[in-house]
């Protein structure tokens, strides 16, 4: 079964990469790491002045405990967009020396050299010449080259995908990776008002059935399942989620055109791109989508890949751009 790569890295390798990657679910252990007391270096930006005794997460994507490091990281490596995305937000920008080849925002650290090629493969010789303190990497999609970097000594962190709130928690753990504890936990503060804002402006409105797309092209589309952030996005806009019980590979099950019909939404939002979705005015061509009703009163939406489907910093303005869609009378 072909299994799709998701959380777009459309900046990084994951989606974009082509539906034919594969994608694997990540667990996270919940056993408890006991560190010890840890002290920051102060002589970056954002940095504070005691690390955490350990970190919010106890083990990474690859099953590896985290370990908060005793001084603060001076030479990152990030090697997914959303990593990259997250450190730009924590102000720690002039420590990172390298990125993977999808990192386009923000604009600093998209000019940053490019360790990873168009498929996403890391030139793991390059990244140890560069003697980088820190590498992060997402998802669990880089397995080899982690195991790689680790027997060079190199100590690597692969934050799992994670739904909205585990997200919001992988923010922080950044924070305390590169003792950015401070701003990591005033941008999460800053994100969760943002959410209870749209919570409370469509609390009360009737529910709108949607159908959140992956990708589609190549047919079968994939689409954002239970467990998925995409899940909760709708959730919080004011939606159901037509697969809100599909939990299959990881919360973006392969569905079909069949079962789209079947469950009518009422709106459908398109979030692959033009590649891989094409536009509001091709669903009308798919066939048997003409007799949606998203279709029939016009409510097929296209959203910047780059927002919605990397669960960093811009996800609350995915969040706000599907309530609108789903409730306009409510802003």
């Amino acid at each position: 079964m072909r299994i799709i790569h998701l959380i777009h890295h459309a900046r990084s390798f994951q989606l974009m990469k082509s539906f034919s990657l594969a994608r694997n679910a990540v667990f996270i252990g919940a056993l408890a790491v006991v560190l010890g007391m840890l002290v920051a270096c102060g002589a970056s930006t954002g940095a504070t002045s005691t690390g955490p005794e350990k970190p919010l997460i106890a083990k990474d994507a690859n099953g590896t405990a985290i370990v908060i490091p005793t001084k603060a990281p001076q030479r990152i490596i990030s090697l997914g967009a959303v990593d990259s995305e997250i450190l730009g937000a924590l102000h720690v920008d002039s420590r990172v020396i390298a990125v993977d080849n999808y990192t386009d925002y923000p604009p600093d650290m998209a000019a940053k050299q490019k360790i990873t090629d168009a498929s996403g493969n890391a030139n793991v010789e390059e990244i140890v010449a560069l003697q980088p303190d820190l590498v992060l990497s997402y998802g669990g999609e880089t397995k080899t080259t982690d195991s790689k970097l680790e027997q060079a000594g190199i100590q690597v962190v692969d934050l799992p995908a994670l739904d909205l709130d585990g997200s919001l928690t992988e923010i922080q753990v950044i924070g305390q990776l590169v003792h950015a504890e401070s701003a990591a936990n005033a941008l999460v503060a800053s994100m969760k008002a943002k959410i209870a804002a749209v919570k409370k402006a469509v609390a009360g409105a009737p529910l709108v059935t949607v159908y959140m797309e992956v990708g589609y092209t190549p047919p079968p589309p994939f689409a954002y399942g239970g467990g998925s952030y995409g899940d909760t996005l709708i959730t919080d806009a004011g939606g159901i989620n037509i697969f809100h019980n599909q939990t299959a590979n990881g919360g973006y099950p392969e569905v079909s055109s069949e079962s789209i019909i079947a469950a009518n939404p009422q709106v459908i939002i398109l979030t692959g791109g033009p590649q891989y979705s094409g536009t509001p005015a091709s669903v009308a061509q798919r066939p048997g989508w003409s007799v949606i009703s998203a279709v029939k009163n016009h409510r097929v939406y296209a959203l910047n890949p780059d927002i919605v489907q990397r669960p960093g910093p811009r996800i609350v303005e995915a969040l706000e751009e599907i309530a609108k869609l789903l409730h306009p009378d409510r802003f």
